[in-house]
């Protein structure tokens, strides 16, 4: 069997799961964000119990998915930079962990909804900001916080100057990658000091996920580079 078959199924593999980890993103929010909107959050969610919890279990496959990406990625990736490699699967476990820490507070949000009406004498407006806390949209908590968004440009970076470096794929996709994933880092950071418009952030943040998805199709439909292979591997 020769390089590039060896390692095929890890490439398709790879971006099976990429467009897992987008693509259920976007599926189990527009499920379960109707409910967890402000204002109103607990009354919604006592409302809309059935469709958040499908929506958050669509979505836990993101939690999956996460990881195992950079753990099918490992045995090409450590061929290029053990060290980088290495940080990538800890950064892939580290967002997997944040993920689903934010699945669980979006699950304590419908327990508080529940547990409300058993409570009649409980502070309202302070569980209400409570709930509208748990289920993130500021600049420094849920998927699209200033936190979430800087561990995944980390891992986003290691892993695209890995197929710069390598050419495992073409290098157009790889400096796409990276120039998109610095570009959400410097959003996610300003975003700390100064509000950005929603249409600008989505205008600016567009292209990573877009290059994740070409990223994605390449590896399903060509997969790895098998000059590139045959060249780490001689390294």
């Amino acid at each position: 069997m020769d390089t590039q078959q060896r390692f095929r199924g890890h490439a398709i593999a790879a971006g099976v799961l990429f467009i897992i980890a987008t693509a259920f993103l976007f599926v189990g929010e527009a499920f379960y964000k109707p409910g967890l909107t402000p204002p109103d959050v607990l009354a919604k969610a006592a409302g809309a119990k059935s469709q958040i919890t499908i929506g958050l279990l669509i979505e836990f496959t993101c939690v999956l998915a996460i990881p195992l990406i950079a753990i099918v990625l490992y045995p090409i990736l450590r061929q290029v930079s053990a060290v980088l490699a290495i940080g990538y699967v800890a950064f892939r476990l580290f967002e997997g962990a944040l993920f689903a820490s934010m699945e669980i507070d979006k699950m304590l949000v419908l327990s508080l909804s529940e547990n409300l009406s058993a409570h009649p004498s409980a502070d309202m407006a302070t569980l209400e900001v409570l709930a509208q806390s748990l289920t993130g949209g500021g600049p420094l908590v849920g998927t699209t916080g200033s936190f979430y968004n800087l561990v995944f440009v980390i891992g986003m970076l290691m892993l695209n100057w890995m197929l710069w470096q390598s050419r495992l794929v073409p290098r157009w996709i790889s400096a796409w990658g990276l120039i998109s994933a610095v570009v959400l880092g410097s959003v996610a950071i300003l975003v700390l000091f100064a509000p950005i418009p929603d249409t600008l952030a989505i205008v600016l943040i567009a292209p990573l996920a877009v290059q994740e998805m070409v990223f994605a199709l390449w590896l399903i439909i060509k997969g790895f580079d098998p000059d590139a292979l045959i060249k780490i591997e001689g390294t």
